[in-house]
Formats: C-alpha cells, sequence, structure tokens
C-alpha cells in the first residue's frame, strides 16, 4: 500500500502544481467567438538561394549549398476602397539596405546579394512575392479567386482577394494591389 501511496502522492502533486501556474495573466478578454476580421498591414518579401563559401583558403573551408537571401521589400500602402470591398494598395521597391545577408559571413558580399537580386527581380517582376498580412486575433484568412497562399512565393502581379474569417464564422474580403516601384 506504501508504495502505491507515494507515487500516487507525486502525480496529485504534479498535478496541482502546473494547474494553479499559468502562462497567461489573469482577465484577459476571451477571444474565442470574436467577430474581429480586420487586415491591418501587408508587408512583401522576395527570396532567392546561393551558394557561398565560408572560411575560404583555410582548411576549414566550407561550401554552404542553398543559403536563403531575403529581401525586405520596401512599401508604401495606401488604403483602398473598390466596389465595396476594403484594401490595399502598396508601391513596392528596394534598394542595396533592403537584401539581407544570412549567417556567418562568407566569400559572398552582400554587395554580390544586391546585384543578383536585381537580375533575378528584374526577370520575376511581381511573380514570385512572399506577402504577408495582419489579421485580428483569432482571425484566419483564405485566398479567394485563385489567389496565392500568403506565406509562399506568388505572383501578385494583379489585383487579389483575401477573405479574412473572424472565430464566429462572420468573414470580410479584402483586396490587395501590388504596384511595381522599381
Amino acid at each position: 500500500m506504501k508504495k502505491i501511496i507515494k507515487p500516487l502522492f507525486s502525480l496529485i502533486a504534479i498535478v496541482l502544481i502546473f494547474s494553479q501556474s499559468g502562462c497567461l495573466k489573469s482577465e484577459l478578454e476571451e477571444l474565442k467567438n470574436s467577430n474581429l476580421k480586420v487586415m491591418f498591414t501587408v508587408d512583401y518579401t522576395y527570396r532567392f538561394l546561393y551558394n557561398d563559401t565560408v572560411q575560404k583558403g583555410t582548411p576549414k573551408q566550407e561550401i554552404l549549398i542553398g543559403r536563403v537571401c531575403e529581401v525586405i521589400l520596401k512599401k508604401q500602402t495606401v488604403a483602398i476602397k473598390e466596389n465595396g470591398m476594403d484594401g490595399f494598395s502598396t508601391t513596392v521597391s528596394y534598394d542595396a539596405n533592403s537584401v539581407l545577408k544570412a549567417g556567418p559571413t562568407g566569400s559572398v558580399t552582400k554587395t554580390m546579394l544586391y546585384t543578383e537580386f536585381q537580375k533575378l527581380i528584374q526577370a520575376d517582376q511581381l511573380n514570385k512575392l512572399w506577402v504577408y498580412v495582419t489579421v485580428s486575433d483569432v482571425a484566419t484568412v483564405i485566398p479567394m479567386d485563385n489567389s496565392p497562399a500568403l506565406g509562399s512565393p506568388g505572383d501578385f502581379s494583379k489585383d487579389r482577394v483575401y477573405r479574412v474569417k473572424a472565430s464566429d464564422g462572420s468573414t470580410k474580403d479584402y483586396l490587395i494591389r501590388t504596384v511595381k516601384g522599381f
């Protein structure tokens, strides 16, 4: 009987400890039945892969294949309303500071990446952009009318429509217009 009580007591103590502590502050607004379905912002990036050599010319030389270069596009966004639909018209552009170089410094410089990016973006235009939006808490975003999924490369050379769905099931459609500023 002693052998059963001690582990049982320990288990009950652990359950009580974890049930009494929480990560969230008390008295926060409950959002599970929220009707909020607002799109606040639209952000754009462009990504491409490159190879780099770290510690070139040393015994520890290493070739890194498939490194990701991310370019955070500059944006000028204006709220629009078209055909009764709210949305955003965003002019995207870039400069040398838009290029982010990842990881340890190798033989590839930021200037080299910027030059490569300029070639790629001139060919791709608005066809391989990664787009992210900020929406209300607990809301979800659904691409409409063959719009590309957000958070992956897509063609934004024409207007796109996204439906923001609140947790209570209500929805609102938003227009995203991307204008080439380069």
